[in-house]
C-alpha cells in the first residue's frame, strides 16, 4: 500500500540516532532480547523514542545510579510497547510487539517497572493492562524520583527562574507535572514561575497529539507559551517528556531562554557528569551537511551507511523550509 506507515524506517531512524550518540561500549541500557541476564527488582523502561535524544536517557540512568538505586535498563525498537504500530492500523503487529517487550522484561524479574516515555505509560494504561498479563507494576520517572528526593544530594545551586511546559487535562499528565514541579523546586536555588499551557496540546507533543489539532494550532499554541515564559521573566522553559524536548528545543532561536528538561537540570544541581544535548545543538544549528562533515569519522567507524545519515540527518535538523518532503 502506498500511504501505509513506513515502520522499518521509522525504528531505523531512532537507531541510527542513537548510533550517532552512543557507541555500544558506552550503552549503560540493553536494546537486544536478554541472554541469561541478572535479575534486579527495579527496571527502567526507556521505551525507544527518547533515543533520539539519547542524552536524556543516559542522563535518567545516571541520576537513579547517583540516587543509590541498582537496576536493570532497557529500551529501542526491541522494546516496543506497541503503541507505533497499534496507532497506525496494526492492532495484530501491536500485540505481538508487546507480547515480546513483555517477555523481555520479564526475563529480569523486576518487581517493579520505571517508565520513562509518555507513550508507553499511555499505552500500557489505555490498551496493554486490558489485553495482556501485566506481571508487574509501574509507574512513570517522575513520580519515582519525586518519592525518593530524600536520596538526592544537592551539592549545587542552580540560578535558574523556571517556567515549564507541561500538558494537561489527564490524570497522568497532571501527575507527571505535580511531580516533574515537586523535583525542580527541591533544587536549591531554582525558582519556578506558572505559565499556561493549553488542555489542546493532548497529552505530549507527539505526531499523535499534533496532528489532532493540525500543526499550525499546534505552533500556535507553543507560541503562546514561549510568549508567557518571557513575559514571565524566565531564563529556562523546562520540558518534561522527550518528544516535547525534540519539537520545541529550537525555541531558544526566537526567545529569551535556554530549553532544558528536567532531568538534566536535577543533574546539574548533583554535579553529575552528563553527556551534551547533542540533538538539541544540530536543531538550533539547523545545517546537517555541516553536522555530517563533523561526525564523518564516527559514521564510518561504526560502520554507518553514510547516505542513510545523510537522509536522516536532513529530515531530523533540516529548517523547516528545507525539510525533505513529507517529513
Amino acid at each position: 500500500m502506498a500511504n501505509a506507515f513506513p515502520f522499518a524506517k521509522y525504528f531505523g531512524e531512532i537507531n541510527l540516532l542513537s548510533a550517532l550518540q552512543v557507541s555500544e561500549g558506552d550503552k549503560q541500557f540493553a536494546d537486544r532480547p536478554p541472554r541469561n541476564p541478572e535479575t534486579k527488582d527495579l527496571l527502567l523502561y526507556l521505551g525507544c523514542n527518547v533515543l533520539r535524544t539519547a542524552h536524556l536517557a543516559q542522563t535518567a540512568i545516571i541520576v537513579l545510579k547517583a540516587m543509590g538505586f541498582d537496576f536493570n535498563t532497557v529500551g529501542g525498537p526491541a522494546y516496543c510497547c506497541g503503541i507505533i504500530h497499534h496507532k497506525n492500523g496494526q492492532p495484530a503487529a501491536a500485540h505481538a510487539y508487546t507480547a515480546g517487550s513483555l517477555r523481555h522484561v520479564g526475563a529480569y524479574e523486576p518487581s517493579k517497572v520505571i517508565m520513562w516515555c509518555p507513550s508507553c505509560n499511555e499505552h500500557f494504561d489505555d490498551v496493554v493492562s486490558q489485553e495482556h498479563d501485566v506481571a508487574f507494576p509501574y509507574e512513570h520517572y517522575t513520580a519515582f524520583v519525586a518519592r525518593h528526593l530524600d536520596r538526592v544530594r544537592f551539592t549545587r545551586t542552580i540560578k535558574r527562574r523556571v517556567a515549564i511546559h507541561y500538558h494537561t487535562g489527564h490524570p497522568q499528565q497532571e501527575s507527571d507535572r505535580a511531580c516533574a514541579r515537586a523535583i525542580l523546586e527541591a533544587i536549591p536555588g531554582i525558582e519556578c514561575v506558572e505559565v499556561p499551557n493549553p488542555p489542546a496540546l493532548g497529552r505530549h507533543c507527539s505526531s499523535t497529539y499534533i496532528g489532532r489539532i493540525g500543526r499550525p494550532a499546534w505552533q500556535a499554541a507553543i507560541a503562546g507559551v514561549a510568549r508567557a515564559a518571557a513575559e514571565a521573566g524566565a531564563d529556562t522553559l523546562g520540558t518534561i517528556y522527550h518528544s516535547c524536548h525534540r519539537e520545541i528545543c529550537e525555541l531558544e532561536t526566537g526567545y529569551p531562554f535556554e530549553v532544558v528538561n528536567y532531568i538534566t537540570l536535577l543533574a546539574e544541581a548533583m554535579e553529575l557528569e552528563t553527556p551534551p544535548d547533542w540533538y538539541k545543538e544540530q536543531k538550533l544549528r539547523g545545517d546537517p551537511r555541516a553536522t555530517f562533515e563533523e561526525i564523518r569519522d564516527v559514521v564510518e567507524a561504526r560502520g554507518l551507511d553514510p547516505q542513510r545519515v545523510r537522509d536522516v540527518l536532513a529530515k531530523s535538523f533540516a529548517p523547516a523550509c528545507e525539510a525533505p518532503h513529507g517529513s
